[in-house]
């Protein structure tokens, strides 16, 4: 025995020393002794913290999904080999719910944090895991559909984006639409009828119709061709050409504007100032001859003729037509010409184209106004010493209107008539 044994350990036995030693240390290979002894098997150890339900289990053992404990704050459920992705328990250690994004037992979807709270039209799946409605579902949802028949097909009357099919939306529905170019534009090729644009169906097509009255009547402003109605087409326009020769020739009795020749004749009748009856008697006259010689448009016969309150200048409509003769012959190229003073023939026909030479009651100066000298026969019904004022219708200069002779009111001649 060493000396210094003897010194610190005084009456020590070395036996019982050894035997001490030899006895089993109480605070090693202990779980919770906070000392992780992995030669013991420990994977961890936490002291008092050690227990099923925290980090480090009571056998220090890490906590683990899959270990049939729960680790408090961390797992929801443990059953260990019986963890199944029906649950009650799942792999991941949590129980099986709506939301988890599994699909599990009584669901019949889950898109987890996707799960919607109300529906959009879009689909989906809702918070209590069922299918929200969508389109082409087949059934119509108004909140967001017009209609849902279930398919894809877009040339049926239900279209894939749940609206009723109609025409501008861009698909041709079969068996109804020729076209829809997704536009309600009439003047293209496909108008708002869905049926390709034609002559006659209403709608002007941009260069390649000028109008479409959608019609075939010719007699209007748009022809059955789908061209504008013009003077010089050949075709008349009522209200608006008094004719229409197919050309724009003046010298065939229908002028460029087309408007037809007036013809103009001496009255057979040769009446006293007053047996004329007024204006509107020397009228009828006219009227009357121009039928009894069958000419076209008797009705519009007027005389030449002015009074003291009206004129050929104030009573006739008429400024652009040629005046001529039954038989043709030029009398004025329009009103302007007529009223100048000079005539290009004189006005020396009756209606039935026999030559007249005779005086003729007007009171009319060469401008168609009324004669500034008041003789009028008491407005041609008066038959006495007074006067009116004559023309003489072989004459071609003023005179053929106003010869500057007076006549007595009993007297008698003839009257002009112009188609007006």
């Amino acid at each position: 025995m060493h000396p210094w044994l003897r010194i610190i350990l005084p009456g020590l036995v070395l036996g019982s020393a050894v035997a001490a030693c030899t006895e089993e240390n109480p605070y090693i290979n202990v779980c919770g002794n906070t000392v992780v002894e992995e030669a013991n098997g420990e994977e961890c150890d936490d002291g008092d913290a050690n227990d099923d339900g925290a980090a480090c289990t009571a056998e220090c053992v890490v906590a683990i999904c899959g270990d049939g404990l729960v680790h408090e704050g961390v797992e929801a459920c443990d059953l260990g080999d019986l963890n199944r992705a029906e649950g009650p328990c799942t792999p991941e250690c949590t129980l099986v719910s709506c939301g988890d994004g599994n699909l599990d037992p009584g669901e019949a979807c889950d898109d987890g944090p996707a799960n919607k709270p109300e529906a959009d039209g879009q689909g989906g799946c809702s918070e209590l895991c069922t299918p929200l409605p969508f389109c082409g579902d087949g059934i119509v949802h108004s909140a967001w559909e017009e209609c849902d028949d279930g398919n894809l097909d877009d040339t049926d009357d239900c279209l894939t984006t749940c609206k009723l099919a109609s025409c501008g939306d861009g698909t041709i529905q079969a068996g109804v639409e020729m076209c829809d170019d997704g536009n309600t534009d009439d003047t293209d090729m496909c108008p708002s009828t869905c049926l390709w644009a034609t002559c006659g169906d209403g709608f002007t097509h941009e260069g390649a119709e000028e109008c479409d009255d959608g019609n075939e009547d010719n007699s209007d402003a748009c022809l059955s061709a789908c061209l504008l109605a013009t003077c010089g087409d050949g075709v008349l326009q009522i209200g608006v050409e008094e004719c229409d020769d197919g050309n724009t020739d003046p010298s065939d009795g229908c002028n460029a504007e087309c408007v037809r020749d007036r013809q103009v004749f001496v009255s057979v009748a040769a009446p006293t100032g007053e047996e004329i009856m007024g204006i509107a008697g020397a009228d009828a006259r006219c009227v009357v001859e121009a039928e009894a010689a069958r000419l076209a448009n008797p009705e519009r016969f007027r005389a030449w003729l002015s009074d003291s309150k009206s004129s050929p200048a104030t009573r006739f409509e008429t400024r652009g037509a040629r005046y001529v003769l039954v038989d043709g012959s030029v009398i004025a190229d329009d009103w302007d010409d007529l009223t100048d003073g000079q005539l290009s023939h004189p006005i020396n026909a009756y209606p039935d184209g026999s030559e007249a030479n005779v005086a003729v009651w007007t009171s009319t100066e060469a401008s168609g106004e009324a004669v500034d000298t008041g003789e009028f026969c008491g407005d041609w019904s008066v038959a006495d010493d007074s006067y009116g004022r004559t023309g003489y219708s072989p004459e071609v200069d003023y005179f053929w209107t106003f010869a500057d002779l007076g006549l007595v009111c009993f007297g008698i001649a003839h009257f002009y008539c112009f188609e007006d």
